[in-house]
């Protein structure tokens, strides 16, 4: 008797166990996200770069800022910036002889999950001030989200 008890518990757990996963997968709006190629990831997050270097050589703000999102923040000295601000920033460094060289990154890494990546890149200030070039070479960091067309685009640099 309590074999056959033990067996029916067995399948009534089994049978509920089945329901639960069932269950559990009509709750979920999506499939369950399973780990990316994160090396193809980085080489995609390297090819936005190229194109965001491409449109700061071309001193395109409206093409710069198509490369962040609507919610983009960008800390500015002691305050937070938005993509409005960053447009309007360089139409206006562009119109007074200010430009930047942007390198690819040296740094990509992207979630195991492929909705977030960092990367750590260098870029050149050139500043012409009264004839004479200014050059500083600096470092950045950047913090990008993948979008829902598969795109990356930056959420914040700094």
């Amino acid at each position: 008797m309590l074999g056959k008890m033990k067996k029916l518990l067995f399948v009534v757990s089994l049978v509920l166990l089945f329901c639960l996963v069932v269950y559990g997968q009509v709750l979920l709006k999506e499939k369950p996200k399973l780990p990316v190629n994160t090396k193809t990831e980085a080489n995609a997050v390297n090819e936005l770069f190229m194109a965001w270097a491409d449109a700061f050589e071309a001193k395109d703000a409206d093409r710069i800022c198509s490369f962040v999102t609507d919610d983009f923040v960008f800390g500015y000295g002691d305050s937070i910036r938005d993509k409005k601000w960053l447009r309007e920033f360089y139409i206006k460094s562009f119109s007074e002889g200010v430009s930047w060289k942007i390198h690819l990154p040296v740094i990509v890494e992207v979630s195991a999950l492929g909705e977030l990546a960092f990367s750590v890149n260098s870029f050149d200030y050139i500043a012409v001030t009264k004839g004479e070039i200014i050059t500083t070479k600096s470092w950045g960091l950047s913090v990008l989200k993948k979008q829902k067309d598969g795109s990356w685009k930056f959420v914040s640099f700094k």
